[in-house]
C-alpha cells in the first residue's frame, strides 16, 4: 500500500508527471500551448502559485506553492483536464499519463535556487539544447529576461536576487552559466526527482513529525545529501542511486 501524499499548507513541491509508457505525445505547439492554457486555469480555480515548469515530449516538471494545501486537487485538474482535452483533439483512448504524479517537498531557503536550475536545466541535460534559453517550453526565460511565454510567479527566493528585474535578470543568467560549468550539476538529482522530502534535517523532521501515524514515514530514514541537508526516498527507490550517507 502506497504512503498517504505529503500535503502541508504553504508547501513548495517539485512535481514530475510522465506520459503513459513513456511516450512522446507532446508532438507539437498546440499540446504545449494546451498545457500552459490549463496550468494557469488551474492557478486560477485552485489558488496555486507556479514559479517554475519545464514542459518536455512525454513528461512534465512543476514548482508549485499551495496556500490552501490542495496539491492533490490541482494535479488532478491539470492532469485530468490535460488527458480529456488531448484525446479529444487527436481522437485518441486510453490513458495519456502513467503512474500518478510524483511530488518532492522542498525547503524555499535552502533550497529554491537548486530545484529551480534543475527543472529549468532539464533539456541541457538531456543533450536535446546547449542553452536553456533556446528551450521555450521552460520558465527559464521569464527568469532570465521577462520574456517567457507563460507568466510565472516569481518566489521571493528570486525577487531577493536583485531590487530591479534587469537586475535579477542579469544575476539570475550569470548563476545559470556559473552552474552549467560546474562539474556534475547536469547528472541527475534523485533527490530533487525521487525525493519525498529534500532541505535542512529540521525541515525533513517537522514535516515527517506530521505524519507519526504512518507507519511508512514513521520508519523513513533520512539520507544525508550535504551539510545539514536530508533527504527522504520515495518507496522502492534504490539506496544506491542517491550520492549520500546514510544516518
Amino acid at each position: 500500500m502506497r504512503p498517504p501524499r505529503i500535503s502541508i499548507q504553504n508547501g513548495l513541491y517539485h512535481i514530475v508527471t510522465r506520459c503513459n509508457n513513456k511516450e512522446f505525445h507532446f508532438a507539437n505547439n498546440e499540446d504545449f500551448e494546451e498545457y500552459l492554457a490549463i496550468l494557469d486555469k488551474a492557478r486560477s480555480k485552485h489558488g496555486i502559485k507556479i514559479h517554475a515548469y519545464c514542459l518536455t515530449a512525454n513528461h512534465t516538471h512543476l514548482m508549485i506553492s499551495t496556500p490552501r494545501n490542495n496539491i492533490s486537487q490541482a494535479m488532478h485538474y491539470i492532469n485530468g483536464q490535460y488527458a480529456r482535452n488531448y484525446n479529444r483533439r487527436h481522437g485518441r483512448v486510453g490513458h495519456f499519463w502513467g503512474q500518478r504524479f510524483h511530488s518532492t517537498v522542498i525547503e524555499s531557503e535552502t533550497q529554491f535556487l537548486n530545484c529551480l536550475h534543475y527543472i529549468e536545466l532539464n533539456m541541457v541535460r538531456c543533450g536535446v539544447v546547449r542553452n536553456p534559453s533556446e528551450w521555450i517550453w521552460s520558465s527559464y526565460n521569464q527568469h532570465a529576461s521577462g520574456k517567457g511565454i507563460f507568466v510565472v510567479d516569481f518566489h521571493e527566493m528570486y525577487i531577493k536576487l536583485g531590487n530591479t528585474a534587469k537586475k535579477r535578470e542579469r544575476k539570475y543568467v550569470q548563476m545559470m552559466k556559473d552552474r552549467i560549468k560546474e562539474k556534475g550539476l547536469l547528472k541527475k538529482q534523485p533527490q530533487i526527482s525521487d525525493g519525498l522530502i529534500y532541505g535542512p534535517k529540521d525541515f525533513v523532521e517537522n514535516i515527517l513529525s506530521q505524519y507519526d501515524s504512518c507507519n511508512y514515514y514513521r520508519k523513513s530514514k533520512q539520507f544525508k545529501i550535504s551539510g545539514d541537508v536530508y533527504c527522504i526516498k520515495k518507496m522502492k527507490q534504490s539506496a544506491k542511486s542517491y550520492d549520500v550517507v546514510l544516518e
